[in-house]
């Protein structure tokens, strides 16, 4: 089994440990807390057990990093051929709730010690209550499989307009009223002609692109805390005592997946998103993102979010 074969199915493994498990009383119970920080449920509990029985049953040597468990070494002894970035439910919350916003986000990097968002190889993403699964190989394209094996072809919105974009934003433990204030120019006019969606799930988000249900994607939350560290108090509060923000290992599948379909992706100030560090969820690692479906969108979103938060630090809060 190749490389791209094993995170596909994979991640179809843990779609079906998950799926029966959605909106269910029993998904919704916090366990504990994740090595980023973030609460974790019952349901990831079921899908970091589906991980870990997938990759022994089968003697796949490989090293993992999971948002609960850190890096795990399942063959202790072994030089891994790989490490396996997995996120087994991004978009927990909506997986709680029954939504569609819900995936298996997995990524495969060579084995090293500080892999970057750069160094991923191949990206698999699965639908969790959907029917679609995306793949990428670095440098040879994209592939969206239907449930009945049907091939889809990319469909990314041409939208240069920003008044017209449908996207979404990130907000989990960031203070609201001040992230809005900060993008409001961006966000005001396209609640009507666009669509202004608040999902937090970014690689299903970044599925989207490729879809072209969306137009954009922004994460803003790590440019509010560094431009203006008098929020800080404020994200502790609201993250429970704990700053959160964007991970590598969020979008580290999803991220191959939109660039090889032709999407534009940077992060909050518009730079290069290449050498992200994927297993360090400390502050100084801490990411953002603007992502659009095209060059011309970007550009503009990004002078959006630059026009916005320059007037946003000349205010006192």
């Amino acid at each position: 089994m190749n490389p791209q074969e094993t995170i596909r199915d994979l991640a179809a493994h843990v779609k079906s440990a998950v799926f029966p498990h959605l909106g269910t009383w029993r998904a919704r119970r916090v366990t504990g807390i994740a090595s980023s920080g973030d609460a974790t449920f019952d349901i990831d509990d079921i899908a970091e057990s589906a991980v870990e029985s997938f990759l022994i049953e089968r003697e796949i040597n490989v090293a993992y990093y999971s948002e609960d468990r850190g890096l795990v070494h399942p063959f202790p002894g072994k030089t891994p051929e790989g490490i396996l970035i997995i996120d087994p439910i991004d978009g927990t919350r909506g997986a709680i709730a029954g939504f569609e916003a819900c995936v298996v986000s997995v990524a495969w990097t060579e084995y090293k010690p500080e892999p970057t968002l750069g160094d991923v190889l191949y990206g698999a993403i699965t639908e969790i209550k959907g029917n679609l699964s995306f793949s990428a190989e670095r440098g040879k394209g994209v592939q969206i499989v239907n449930v009945d094996g049907s091939l889809i072809s990319p469909q990314l919105s041409t939208n240069t307009d920003l008044t017209a974009m449908a996207w979404c934003m990130e907000c989990v433990g960031a203070p609201m009223e001040l992230l809005l204030s900060a993008i409001k120019d961006v966000a005001n006019p396209t609640t009507v002609r666009g669509g202004f969606f608040i999902l937090n799930s970014s690689a299903f988000e970044l599925t989207r692109l490729i879809t072209g249900q969306l137009s954009g994607v922004v994460d803003v939350r790590n440019r509010l805390l560094k431009d203006c560290p008098v929020t800080r108090p404020l994200f502790e509060q609201y993250g429970g005592g704990r700053l959160l923000s964007l991970y590598g290992y969020d979008v580290a599948g999803a991220a191959l997946i939109a660039q090889e379909a032709g999407c534009i992706l940077t992060d909050a100030w518009g730079r290069d998103l290449s050498e992200w560090k994927l297993l360090d969820t400390t502050e100084h690692n801490f990411g953002s993102m603007l992502a659009s479906s095209n060059s011309a969108l970007h550009g503009k979103l990004l002078e959006g979010v630059n026009s916005g938060f320059a007037e946003f630090s000349k205010r006192s809060y």
